[in-house]
């Protein structure tokens, strides 16, 4: 049930506003955003990203890429001029039918649907470099362990791993503070009040010492973890670089 909830928020997203559902500008809601501009977005945060991960001494191959929670493609189109492919992998059908539109000339990206919480289809040890940046914050706890569990599963050894999630609510904050009290449920009611049904984005978190926890026992090693606070400062995040040996 939990499942089927986010999957119908996110195709309400992606039919709804799926510019502004993957990146959520106040001021570029209803169509607001300008593509170019979104796109340059994707652009710089994987030219960055890139740039830190080679930083840490890894000897990144630029075979395979994997984009998870891709929405319509912003990162995919960045990371296909740099590997050799591109897996964009959504939960929503109409994320996916927009990003096959925005990027059909760039024909090294495949865009695929997935359930939510495994990657079906994707071979063991076939990866070399998976991101995921503001998307894991939408889905479960134990949705969210499953993931990482995949992520290690797909990863080629030598290969690195990138994520970020929130670890906890920032109770300084009004927000942070309500989220903790209230959960999902009671504010997606307010939610649905000031947004409308179609732009309800459920936020869950993952404790950082459970992350590690995971990673552990799937034998990955992490190589950096900071503080990454892209999930808006009611919440306390992390980005973790991880490789496999």
């Amino acid at each position: 049930m939990m499942k089927n909830r986010i999957q119908q928020q996110w195709e309400a997203l992606g039919t709804d506003d799926p510019y502004w559902a993957v990146l959520s500008d106040p001021g570029k809601q209803h169509g607001g955003w300008d593509k170019k501009e979104f796109f340059q977005t994707g652009a710089n945060e994987i030219e960055d990203i890139l740039t830190k991960a080679s930083s840490l001494g890894v000897d990144l191959q630029f075979g395979l890429a994997l984009d998870y929670g891709c929405g319509v493609g912003r990162l995919s189109r960045a990371l296909s001029t740099r590997f050799q492919r591109v897996l964009g992998i959504d939960i929503s059908d109409a994320m996916l039918t927009e990003a096959r539109s925005a990027n059909a000339g760039f024909d090294n990206i495949q865009f695929l649907r997935n359930n939510g919480t495994d990657l079906p289809g994707v071979v063991d040890k076939s990866v070399d470099f998976i991101y995921s940046n503001i998307v894991l914050q939408h889905s479960p706890r134990k949705t969210q362990q499953s993931l990482i569990k995949e992520f290690c599963r797909v990863l080629r050894p030598g290969g690195i791993l990138i994520f970020q999630t929130p670890a906890r609510q920032n109770l300084m904050t009004i927000k942070g503070a309500l989220h903790f009290l209230l959960g999902n449920r009671v504010l997606n009611i307010g939610r649905t009040m000031k947004y409308g049904k179609a732009r309800v984005m459920e936020m869950h978190t993952f404790a950082k010492n459970d992350v590690l926890d995971t990673l552990r026992k799937e034998e990955m090693s992490p190589l950096k973890i900071d503080r990454y606070d892209t999930a808006g400062k009611a919440f306390i995040s992390y980005i973790y670089f991880v490789t496999k040996h």
